[in-house]
């Protein structure tokens, strides 16, 4: 009977490269408390559960391997890069967009999320904007 083990921990080096970072920068991270973190022979060791919590909350970081960011908040979220993209606008007038109609926004990673709901509820009760897939049709 063949068991195959599963990893719960890596090496603070291992997690920077499957990130693309240096050490100091692993390091960094570690220090910032975004993951748990645990003494393994005297080493340190990164929590494997943590680190993907992390990783799909957050959308600075990517894994080298291509794996996307952010898959926490891809459903519920927009970037205002996105919402320019989706209505064919330039991203300084959707800046200027969400200002003036009071999107509800969140921050992630000190940039601007636009709520999903939000912007569709604004997006029915309005019809100056289309969105570029209703264009084309």
């Amino acid at each position: 009977m063949e068991t195959t083990k599963t990893k719960k921990s890596v090496s603070v080096r291992e997690m920077g490269k499957m990130l693309g970072l240096k050490k100091v920068e692993s390091y960094w991270l570690v220090k910032k408390n975004y993951f748990t973190t645990i003494q393994v022979a005297g080493r340190m060791r990164v929590m494997l559960d943590s680190f993907e919590d992390w990783y799909s909350g957050q959308f600075h970081y990517k894994k080298v391997d291509g794996t996307p960011p952010g898959t926490k908040w891809r459903d519920t979220t927009l970037s205002v890069p996105e919402l320019a993209e989706m209505l064919g606008i330039h991203s300084a007038t959707a800046y200027e967009l969400v200002k003036r109609v009071h999107l509800e926004t969140t921050i992630i990673d000190r940039r601007i999320r636009v709520m999903r709901d939000s912007f569709e509820c604004w997006y029915d009760s309005q019809d100056r904007y289309k969105k570029c897939s209703e264009r084309r049709e």
